[in-house]
């Protein structure tokens, strides 16, 4: 199993950068930070237990692509790197850098539903399945 490098997880964020602008009107910017994973909120509710267990082995061993978040009215979602985010808690980190997108106008996105119905919150919500 290959994982997402750093320079690759920059080069998604970029692309999901374009993406948005493209579907929103709105430009957004990309920018990095270190958030608490404890306030992160994850848009899938089941990982890979497999690529889980290699992606806590290779954290511990330097791994260091950050999650993608999207920052929208004042919550922050995990568009990309959810196995990461989830790793780092389950390591014990407190929390993760983080390559954020955030919208620089008013946009309407579906987001804040999205989770709600999968009943989302935190990474304490996500199912681990095997397979």
């Amino acid at each position: 199993m290959i994982l997402i490098s750093r320079e690759r997880a920059f080069e998604r964020a970029r692309r999901l950068k374009e993406m948005n602008e493209r579907i929103y009107g709105v430009e957004f910017e990309m920018t990095m930070q270190y958030l608490s994973l404890d306030i992160l909120v994850p848009t899938q509710w089941e990982l890979n237990e497999v690529k889980l267990l290699v992606v806590l082995q290779e954290i511990k061993h330097g791994y260091d692509a950050p999650p993608i978040i999207l920052e929208y009215r004042g919550k922050y979602y995990i568009l990309d790197g959810h196995h990461r985010a989830y790793a780092l808690w389950k390591l014990g980190f407190s929390q993760a850098e983080c390559i954020i997108l955030r919208p620089k106008g008013d946009v309407e996105m579906k987001i804040e539903e999205s989770v709600e119905k999968m009943k989302l919150k935190s990474l304490d919500d996500i199912k681990i399945v095997r397979g």
